[in-house]
């Protein structure tokens, strides 16, 4: 795969065509959202054998505030640049964590964060074929292409994505892209995840590396995006990732031990009129997981890794729908009633000597409304209810409101 993408590279290199879209010098844009959350359980599932316990409680969140620039040195030339700003900021601050029995600890990551997500430079040699390398978005799963709040209904990112792989999910490698008639792709080589991060909650998404100052890139990964938008309306299409896991550990504790990851999603989205849907499955794989699980569970107190075990197989899939019933009144607003329904299970499949708990199958059922003022600003309320793959376990209840943006600010 690697010799392969160098052979397109060379080729791209030797190629004359020239990009054909005409764009602005310098483009500012950009998204934030934020929002209120009141939940009727506790926060720590293990507080009994049936969950979380009854609570009332509350929080308020400046989810995020991402600046997007982009500057054309020329015409088939240009860098681009994304940074987020999450939680309100940077900082130290301390985190109790349930899944390590209840300890405070320090967040390594700080409280608040300042991410780099998109750190790249593209040459465009047409629309069919563009070369881009630096960091970038992996565009596995639906999220990670549509991330911005006006791209999806509910208050919070969708859950049954966040808590299974990395979302937005940025490394730093090589990508092709284009678009060939009614087909658009993505295919590209960048550093590999970190097993350590791995666990029975989140599955992979531990495994993006962010603790340390620099990435390690023992281990390569590979990426296909591809989508068809044939029909007026409808985007769908595939994606797959492929990369060893083992060899970017910040110690050598498994040399031979191949931690391979596999994933592949199936997505749509449907949007004509007033109606809007979108859906996707994901499916992944982890390569002895068990023996991930086992050097994982030695791992020091300082990594602050979770150090539970791991599945070896995962499923994920979820499927919302909305219509704009100001539609029937010619109104200049916008408001979509919708209908969500989420199921994810990241102890899907166990090796051997393995319990994959219950509470780690999830179902959850959302309703709500956004009301868009523009194109550009959303407001959202809903009411979304998380049960489990146990019977008795405790049902989880969240009231939300929040709001959302994205938009241009400054072309020149």
């Amino acid at each position: 795969m690697f010799y392969f993408l160098i052979t397109f590279a060379f080729f791209i290199f030797i190629t004359n065509a020239s990009a054909e879209e005409k764009e602005h010098k310098f483009l500012l844009k950009g998204y934030g959202e934020a929002y209120y959350s009141h939940f009727d359980f506790g926060p720590d599932q293990k507080s009994s054998i049936n969950g979380a316990s009854s609570d009332s409680r509350a929080i308020v969140d400046i989810t995020r505030m991402v600046l997007e620039m982009k500057y054309r040195f020329q015409k088939d030339l240009y860098l681009e640049t994304e940074v987020e700003f999450e939680h309100g900021g940077t900082g130290g601050a301390l985190e109790l964590e349930y899944e390590e029995f209840g300890e405070f600890e320090s967040e390594v990551e700080k409280g608040g964060e300042v991410v780099l997500e998109g750190f790249h430079i593209t040459k465009s040699f047409s629309t069919k074929l563009n070369f881009r390398f630096g960091h970038f978005i992996i565009p596995v799963g639906l999220l990670n292409k549509f991330h911005k709040p006006t791209q999806f209904f509910t208050t919070k990112r969708t859950e049954s994505e966040t808590q299974v792989i990395p979302t937005t999910w940025h490394e730093t490698g090589i990508q092709f892209f284009g678009k060939i008639s009614d087909l658009s792709y993505k295919i590209g080589v960048v550093n590999g995840l970190d097993a350590t991060g791995f666990s029975s909650r989140n599955w992979i998404v531990e495994g993006h590396q962010k603790k340390f100052e620099e990435t390690r890139a023992t281990d390569l990964a590979y990426f296909a995006n591809l989508d068809y938008n044939g029909i007026e309306g409808l985007t769908i299409g595939f994606s797959t990732y492929f990369g060893n896991s083992t060899g970017n550990r910040p110690k050598n504790d498994m040399d031979g031990i191949n931690g391979y990851v596999t994933i592949g999603d199936l997505h749509a989205i449907y949007e004509k009129n007033s109606f809007v849907a979108r859906g996707m499955f994901l499916y992944g794989n982890l390569q002895n997981a068990d023996k991930i699980t086992q050097k994982n569970n030695r791992l020091s107190n300082n990594l602050q890794v979770p150090r539970t075990p791991v599945a070896k197989a995962i499923i994920s899939y979820y499927a919302e729908i909305g219509y704009d019933i100001l539609s029937f009144f010619n109104a200049s607003h916008k408001l979509y009633p919708f209908l969500k329904y989420e199921y994810y299970n990241t102890m899907q499949e166990v090796d051997e000597g393995i319990f994959a708990q219950p509470r780690f199958e999830r179902k959850v059922l959302t309703f709500g409304a956004n009301f868009f003022l523009n194109e550009n600003v959303v407001t959202k309320i809903d009411y979304s209810m998380r049960r489990f793959g146990e019977s008795d376990f405790n049902g989880e209840n969240t009231f939300s409101v929040g709001f959302g943006f994205y938009s241009n600010f400054l072309k020149l």
